[in-house]
């Protein structure tokens, strides 16, 4: 059994360690940390209460100053120390997990226990009235509060928009006019990091009052919105058409909730239209939002209205013009002088499809040709050999072509292509192309290159080549070869 002054010894020593294992031990190791924390205060506990030390009475040794003090320290500490244990079995037992991550609550519960605690140490280890400190305490708290009544007000607010939750760590908010990923909720301010990564710092008496927009909630539907100044004495019908068929082109793009595209409204000057289309994750928004403005480009652009200042009178396109582009976009023709486009372009073949028809086939007989899309939108589907089922690999706009590899060296793609909407679409015979190439073998190379080097598309893929080569030498040497037996050239 310890006697009164070895049992203070004790209990210092225990004190001791217990600062080196919070300072020293990983905090990574959170359980570990606990444990060695709960049994030193256990030993503290035994020795103090066994040596008569007890924290729920005056310290012993009245007539030995020094003595007395050091009782009066480990009674203290003892009950700093219970009350930072009862925290710890709060915050992990007792509040919601969602808790843990907040600052907020950690900080006000933690206030309150050590309050609780500093409150029972006054009254059992110094013996002071309680009640009397209470009110002299009361309106001490009344003056500071009024000293810092706005750093108060930011504690409640913090307070509000924790229990409120419109926020949480990770997503990204609007808050005013600042904007950003949420990295910090305390009991002053949330921090922001913005999109320039900078870090903003937000009162929480200003944000309590601020509309607050949620970019993350719902969690799995996040809206788009692109806007678009057109020319009043365009039809608006002819632009909403192109425009739905603009977020009808991205595979990425939610069908329920229904795209829509609707007018804004109408100026003097112009008419706005804009496209509201959802996607079911907050990274994609930006990429969509950028391919929907190349949609709305080539399916405006395929009913004949360019995107132009409104400022500058429109440069009409003409027919010819607009097939001509049409090829030009086409990876293999790139090289082709406008003479040699001129040429195709007299040759194409048009044809309408309804939606739901079949555009393209690997069996079909046009199934070497080139087929363009002019306008309107179609899919593309391939089917899984395991499976045995179709599925949906790509959308094709205005300007996408498939065949490539069809007109160039007779390989048809293992793929279907089927109208989503009413759809144009110019074909180019494969014997346009043999008369061109047997009078510019040159060309033919050129355009051998120009499709090995697009082996990350899906068309090649899907073209289902026989077993080759796995480098660009052996890709490009195979499509050479088929280029030779198809067209029957000499390159």
């Amino acid at each position: 059994m310890p006697t009164l002054t070895n049992g203070a010894l004790y209990a210092a020593g225990i004190l001791i360690l217990d600062f080196l294992a919070w300072r020293f031990m990983d905090s990574r190791k959170d359980l570990l940390r606990f444990l060695i924390r709960a049994l030193m205060f256990a030993l503290s506990t035994y020795i103090l209460f066994s040596s008569g030390i007890s924290p729920l009475r005056a310290a012993p040794w009245p007539a030995d100053p020094f003595r007395h003090l050091l009782a009066q320290v480990l009674e203290l500490v003892w009950w700093l120390q219970g009350a930072r244990l009862v925290i710890i079995v709060l915050d992990r037992v007792v509040l919601p997990e969602a808790w843990h991550r907040e600052r907020l609550f950690q900080d006000v519960l933690g206030a309150l226990v050590f309050l609780a605690a500093t409150v029972g140490a006054i009254a059992f280890v110094l013996q002071l009235p309680v009640k009397g400190l209470l009110a002299t305490s009361g309106a001490l708290a009344v003056v500071l509060g009024l000293a810092i009544q706005s750093t108060l007000n930011d504690v409640f607010s913090g307070a509000v928009l924790n229990a409120t939750q419109p926020f949480r760590l990770g997503d990204w908010v609007t808050i005013g006019d600042a904007e950003g990923k949420v990295i910090e909720s305390n009991w002053r301010a949330t921090s922001l990091l913005n999109g320039q990564g900078n870090l903003v710092v937000i009162p929480n008496s200003v944000a309590a009052r601020a509309n607050i927009v949620n970019a993350n909630q719902p969690p799995h539907t996040h809206g788009i919105s692109v806007v678009l100044a057109l020319s009043p004495a365009i039809r608006p019908a002819l632009v909403l058409s192109a425009l739905a068929n603009a977020a009808l082109s991205s595979t990425d793009v939610l069908t329920d909730p229904k795209a829509s595209a609707n007018v804004r409204r109408a100026t003097n000057d112009a008419i706005e239209y804009e496209i509201v289309c959802f996607v079911d994750s907050l990274d994609k928004t930006d990429e969509v939002r950028n391919r929907l403005y190349d949609f709305a480009y080539r399916h405006l652009l395929s009913r004949g209205v360019t995107l132009h200042s409104l400022s500058v009178a429109e440069q009409g396109t003409p027919g010819a013009d607009g097939k001509r582009i049409l090829l030009r976009n086409v990876p293999i023709f790139q090289t082709l002088n406008d003479g040699e486009l001129a040429e195709l372009t007299a040759r194409l073949i048009t044809h309408e499809f309804d939606a739901g028809q079949t555009i393209y086939t690997a069996s079909d007989e046009s199934a070497h040709d080139l087929h363009i899309i002019a306008r309107g939108v179609a899919k593309v589907t391939v089917r899984k050999e395991k499976e045995g089922e179709e599925v949906e690999s790509r959308r094709l706009s205005p300007g996408d072509a498939i065949g490539q590899l069809g007109i160039l060296a007779g390989v048809a793609s293992a793929v279907v292509a089927r109208a989503l909407t009413r759809v144009t679409v110019y074909q180019l015979d494969k014997s346009v192309l043999t008369s061109l190439l047997t009078r510019r073998p040159e060309v033919a190379k050129e355009m051998c290159r120009l499709v090995s080097a697009h082996l990350a598309s899906e068309e090649l893929l899907f073209a289902n080549p026989p077993e080759i080569e796995q480098s660009e030498s052996g890709v490009l040497q195979w499509i050479r070869d088929g280029v030779k037996r198809f067209h029957q050239l000499q390159i």
